[in-house]
């Protein structure tokens, strides 16, 4: 009976850590969900900015437009100046230009707002993309360390399974199936350690004499409160 347990405590610890890396493989998918969206969200508040500055430099270009297409106004109206007959035309083609270049005068000044605030916009740009670099690069650095604990849990997985199988055939048919049975009703743990005569799996006393008979590991012996099989192995902690 003692290899039989010996056997059933290692397949007990392979079997809590399957049952961790399989926790490990179900959490992976949302902390990269995750990465993605947070990477999304910084992407995209670059990409609003850079859209702001487009904008911008839009409006700069229809105003500047306008400001060019008021400036030939005044050129053709300074043209028409040498064919003006009467002072009262004169004054009325001097009063056009004086009204254009005012209204110019208000674009101008407005370009220069727009184009402060393009300057500033770019300058704030800047430092974010630098920002969001370095935050990208951290969430690419977290997705490969994911990655490659995927991977080497994918390993773990494989090796364990196949010790599973091996112990599996050397443990007898009818601890195999109780084992089983326990480790379904108790959150996956049929086989525990007893600790300074405590069951590590409820952490309820056991009777002296049955904390002795267990040190031996020549007997199937179960918990007298959660019916678990009871294990010595030596003054480790269960893992």
């Amino acid at each position: 009976m003692k290899e039989q347990l010996e056997l059933l405590w290692e397949l007990q610890k392979i079997d809590l850590e399957l049952k961790s890396i399989k926790e490990e493989k179900d959490r992976y998918p949302k902390e990269m969900k995750k990465l993605d969206e947070k990477q999304k969200i910084e992407k995209e508040r670059i990409q609003k900015e850079k859209e702001k500055v487009e904008s911008l430099e839009k409006t700069r270009r229809q105003k500047e437009g306008h400001l060019n297409l008021e400036q030939e106004k005044i050129k053709r109206a300074e043209g028409r100046m040498s064919e003006v007959k009467t002072n009262k035309e004169y004054q009325a083609l001097l009063s056009e230009i004086d009204t254009i270049k005012e209204a110019n005068s208000r674009i101008e000044e407005e370009i220069l707002q727009v184009l402060d605030e393009i300057d500033e916009l770019k300058r704030d740009l800047s430092k974010r993309e630098k920002e969001v670099g370095a935050t990208l690069e951290k969430i690419e650095t977290e997705r490969k360390k994911i990655e490659e604990k995927l991977a080497h849990d994918e390993k773990v997985w494989k090796d364990q399974m196949e010790r599973r199988e091996v112990l599996s055939k050397q443990i007898e048919s009818k601890l195999f199936k109780l084992y089983n049975t326990l480790k379904e009703k108790r959150q996956g743990v049929g086989v525990v350690n007893v600790k300074n005569e405590t069951c590590q799996g409820c952490f309820v006393n056991v009777p002296p004499q049955m904390f002795i008979e267990v040190q031996k590991n020549n007997a199937l012996i179960r918990c007298p409160n959660c019916n678990r099989i009871l294990y010595w192995d030596g003054d480790r902690t269960k893992k």
